[in-house]
């Protein structure tokens, strides 16, 4: 049988309580995504320093979530769920590999896999819907590096970035149109809020396309969803570099102090559970959003659900 093949990446994140100070520095030792102004070497003393504190300190939250991040169990479910997908479609088999920036499994391992059969075609895509150099870029930066020695002999297919992909989007809306039913009046009497992580602001002066694409998805949700009003916020900064803003916190903020009451948080540039949305939105963000008078909940997570296993073999087939 006729046989293809999908390498997927993400930024990664560690698989136990052990592992999360050797990805933090990682993390920040990758002066692409954080530059801290220090040159080389400082960065990774710096790096050093901050991954051992920030791992004792986000360790019992690691702890609340089974010790580990759990996005590579989801993603690996889901492509599983894609595979099958593909079968029935297609009548060919999709085989799939996985590749991490920060923490197993590495870009540099797994790419291998390409060359492991005589594919027809390789499908390459990031699970960032939205196109940031510090994200997919770091991923495909790591990717090309990788085969440079060894140039694949197929054509594959780039896709670097698919945050406007219809079948995606009514993923995100039929979730947005579910939430909504459990406030009295529904999406007519609701503020949505977007929250996507945040990044430096000089990634911005720089040029990067994240906010634009952030925009450009929430401006397509928003017309087919239609809540009374609408706002987009950033959450996860780390150090004490200007980061883009408003803070998610900041918003919810605004948003008591202007007399809104109720409030559904989409996290619009995660499309899995983990630390970002299972603790910062669900256990710190909306409890903060009740102190403050907001009748407040947050749109569930793809994960690894059929219908978003459906779009990804509509983005990259598309």
């Amino acid at each position: 049988m006729s046989k293809d093949f999908l390498y997927v990446m993400y930024m990664g994140g560690p698989d136990s309580l052990d592992s999360i100070e050797p990805f933090l520095y990682n993390l920040f030792t990758d002066r692409k995504i954080i530059d801290f102004g220090i040159g080389e070497l400082p960065q990774k003393l710096l790096a050093k320093i901050i991954s051992k504190r920030r791992s004792r300190k986000i360790a019992p939250e690691y702890e609340k979530m089974g010790g580990g991040s759990p996005q590579l169990k989801i993603l690996e479910s889901l492509l599983q769920k894609v595979s099958m997908l593909y079968l029935d479609k297609n009548g060919r088999d999709l085989s799939y590999a996985i590749g991490m920036c920060y923490y197993h499994p590495y870009i540099s391992d797994t790419v291998k896999m390409i060359y492991s059969d005589n594919y027809d075609k390789i499908f390459v895509m990031t699970m960032y819907p939205q196109y940031s150099y510090t994200t997919s870029g770091s991923c495909f930066s790591r990717f090309f590096d990788s085969i440079n020695l060894k140039p694949v002999n197929r054509a594959f297919k780039v896709i670097p970035h698919w945050h406007l992909n219809d079948s995606y989007n009514r993923c995100l809306i039929s979730r947005i149109l579910e939430k909504s039913r459990g406030f009295e009046k529904g999406i007519s009497d609701i503020h949505l809020l977007f929250s996507a992580h945040s990044l430096p602001f000089y990634t911005v002066e720089k040029g990067d396309v994240y906010t634009k694409h952030i925009e450009e998805q929430v401006n397509y949700i928003v017309k087919e969803v239609r809540p009374k009003s609408f706002s987009i916020s950033y959450q996860s900064k780390a150090g004490r570099m200007k980061w883009l803003e408003p803070s998610t916190k900041d918003e919810i903020d605004r948003l008591a102090r202007d007399g809104y009451k109720n409030v559904l948080v989409l996290p619009i540039s995660f499309v899995s559970d983990h630390i970002e949305t299972l603790i910062e939105i669900d256990e710190q963000y909306i409890p903060y959003a009740a102190s403050k008078g907001l009748n407040c909940k947050r749109v569930d997570s793809l994960n690894d659900s059929e219908d978003f296993a459906r779009s990804i073999l509509d983005i990259i087939e598309g």
